[in-house]
């Protein structure tokens, strides 16, 4: 072994300079000669405390064992090339060091030069990298989210957490060691390498979507975030996943709402005034035309009221369904509300008569698709349709115009029969402003009180009197005067002016009855007024109180008030209409089926229901005289009411023959033209006063 041989000075200077602490220790005695500066800053100790010292005495062992291991290997081979140890400080605290030991001649004596590195820092920055690489583990490990670690130079993946395997389906030893796209995770690889150059670019990425697949083949929609960090000497990428598929569906599912029709599913008015835009701007721009049919189910109404709504749900599911099956792809199918659909044609190429003709047998067949047999919960049905057709560009060229136009050309179908198809023209606009003028025309006679009721006379045939009358509304208008309700009433309906206006007919007749009872004119178990009773107004849920506070506030006997309802009532919301009935008789109001026969009941609920009772519907009336089906229906009509202990009248009585008839049959009530049409209040309390009973005679202006 070599010894370092420089001049006593320069050693002691060199000795002096080291930045390193040491011990200068003599090797024959093995005892301490110098310590340097950098070793009193380190431990502390001064050199009265070391020089002279033994090896083996010195107070920076922690431990004899640790002394002997390494004076051992230091009188073993002369030198220490470098072992940890702990070495004791002067105020007792122990610092981590690497200890080293190299022979040297001083003076020509041959020496040890002791010396310890103090490697706390890299203890410390050691213990730090430990427990920051166990957090890291535990968050990684831990994390809700699926994480992924891959190795930056082959892209392999290194490590995988618990949530990655159960989003993705495949376990830690499946994936490990191999890439994404070896695995399939990518369901659009294409879209890899520019995801990729994003975070080379952008050193890191935050929340971008990708759509990814499972072991099992499921779609994934996600939203990845990846960082470069270093797990000791490798550089990783770290993605975390975050699954939003949910998120997705539910947004899709918003969306969906906000453009569809909730019943049907179809385009509602937003997308379907959006995609109608479109068609036209691109129309414009190939010389494409394109065109819009705006359908109206006939009596769609009579549906709910007498079958109820779920049915009529389900009669507008069938129909778009129909609808659907008919047109192209490229075509759109839209329900604006109620039993309003639209159909948009588009891509309509040829000049004005061929693509007036395309459409009109595009809508022909639409027409007789609606119109096919339906069966719906158990009720057979056929329905009639209304088609108003606007083109574009010859009715319009904005998505208002067409819409506005469509819907007048359908006005107009149902102004004239119905069921039938009708292309926009001009004149049709007149006719919608006629509508709108009635519809105002009709708020300002609510207001002003210009309606008023005119009453039939009811009798009974075989005495000559009068037991009652029905109550029929009259308009007086400022300037046609006396106007009948088959002049307005649609419009009272479809307004929803109809509720405040039946509120006035109940109000108005018990009035009426009021003023006869006063008068003395008649007697309160022998005279009633009849009141119809719009399915509308039965089914507001205060329809009961709104009766009895009228039967209150006017003072009359409630027998003295005949509820007159149709079938359509009876069939929707049995429970509800029975529970109404029943309060009101249990009032003592009484109940008539108006136009019995006519419905769509069942003759089974006549026994559920508390009807006092049934007219016989006119248009059975008419031809009763002349045999056939009519006149076996009145019999069965009258039949049953004397086996279920009804009365009966009938209605629409304007001959000599059917009024025998009748009477043969055992009816004996009746009202119409034959004896008196409706009249005005006063003429009515005419018809109470006293007469000679051989005067009265049943006929002709016998009244």
């Amino acid at each position: 072994m070599s010894y370092i041989d420089i001049g006593d000075q320069g050693l002691v200077g060199l000795f002096q300079r080291l930045p390193i602490a040491c011990v200068l220790v003599r090797a024959s005695d093995c005892r301490a000669l110098a310590v340097n500066d950098a070793f009193r800053t380190l431990f502390g100790w001064q050199d009265h405390q070391i020089v002279g010292l033994e090896s083996r005495d010195l107070p920076v062992w922690t431990s004899p064992e640790q002394r002997e291991a390494l004076l051992d290997v230091l009188a073993c081979h002369g030198c220490i090339q470098q072992s940890e140890a702990e070495l004791r400080c002067r105020d007792g605290r122990t610092k981590p060091c690497l200890v080293y030991a190299e022979p040297l001649e001083l003076g020509g004596e041959a020496c040890r030069l002791l010396m310890a590195h103090d490697i706390s820092d890299r203890i410390t920055s050691e213990q730090t990298l430990r427990r920051s690489e166990a957090k890291f583990a535990a968050l990684f490990l831990g994390s809700p989210d699926p994480c992924v670690l891959f190795e930056k130079r082959t892209a392999k993946i290194a490590e995988v957490n618990h949530s990655f395997t159960e989003l993705f389906g495949y376990k830690p030893e499946e994936v490990v060691g191999r890439t994404a796209p070896e695995l399939g995770l990518w369901r659009y690889p294409e879209k890899r390498e520019e995801v990729i150059a994003k975070l080379l670019r952008e050193r890191r990425l935050r929340n971008e979507p990708v759509d990814l697949v499972g072991r099992d083949g499921r779609v994934l929609h996600c939203e990845v975030s990846s960082n470069f960090v270093m797990i000791g000497d490798e550089r990783c990428t770290l993605s975390t996943f975050k699954d939003v598929s949910e998120r997705k569906r539910i947004e899709a599912r918003i969306k969906h709402q906000a453009y569809h029709d909730a019943l049907t599913g179809l385009p509602n008015r937003l997308l379907l005034n959006d995609r109608l835009h479109q068609h036209l701007a691109l129309g414009e721009r190939y010389s494409l035309s394109c065109a819009l049919l705006f359908f109206d189910l006939d009596h769609f109404k009579r549906i709910n009221d007498s079958l109820g709504h779920a049915c009529g749900d389900a009669v507008l599911q069938e129909v778009g369904r129909r609808l659907l099956a008919q047109v192209r792809k490229a075509d759109t199918v839209s329900r604006l509300g109620g039993d309003e659909f639209v159909v948009l044609l588009t891509g309509l190429d040829g000049d004005a008569e061929q693509v007036v003709r395309q459409v009109r047998h595009a809508a022909e067949q639409l027409l007789e698709a609606v119109a096919r047999p339906m069966r719906v919960e158990g009720h057979g049905l056929q329905l009639g349709c209304s088609i108003g057709v606007a083109l574009g560009g010859q009715h319009g060229n904005t998505v208002e115009e067409l819409l506005k136009h469509a819907d007048t050309a359908l006005y107009g179908v149902k102004a004239s029969g119905r069921n039938s198809i009708a292309f926009f023209e001009p004149h049709m606009q007149i006719m919608v402003s006629q509508r709108l003028t009635l519809e105002n025309e009709l708020r300002q006679a609510l207001q002003c009180g210009e309606f008023c009721l005119h009453y039939q006379p009811q009798l009974d045939t075989r005495t000559g009197r009068l037991v009652g009358a029905e109550a029929l509304l009259r308009w007086t208008h400022p300037v046609r005067g006396l106007t009948g309700p088959a002049n307005f009433m649609h419009v009272l309906e479809d307004s929803g002016m109809m509720l405040a206006v039946g509120h006035w007919v109940i109000d108005e007749s018990c009035r009426f009855v009021a003023r006869l009872l006063k008068a003395g004119r008649v007697t309160p178990n022998a005279f009633s007024v009849s009141i119809n009773i719009s399915p509308r107004q039965f089914r507001q849920p205060d329809f009961v109180s709104e009766v009895a506070a009228a039967v209150h506030s006017h003072g009359i006997p409630p027998q003295c008030l005949k509820l007159e309802i149709t079938e359509g009532i009876v069939i929707h919301s049995i429970n509800d209409t029975v529970e109404k009935m029943r309060e009101l008789r249990a009032m003592g109001v009484r109940f008539a089926i108006d136009d019995f026969g006519t419905g769509y009941s069942s003759l089974s609920y006549l026994k559920r229901l508390p009807v006092d009772l049934l007219k016989i519907d006119q248009s059975f009336i008419r031809d009763c005289t002349h045999g056939g089906s009519d006149a076996e229906i009145v019999r069965a009509i009258i039949s049953m009411a004397r086996n279920l202990h009804l009365e009966l009248i009938a209605e629409g009585v304007e001959t000599a023959e059917q009024l025998a008839f009748l009477q043969e049959e055992g009816c004996h009530a009746c009202q119409g033209y034959y004896f008196s049409p409706p009249v005005a209040e006063a003429v009515f309390i005419d018809m109470l006063a006293p007469q000679d009973p051989a005067k009265r005679l049943i006929g002709p202006g016998s009244y």
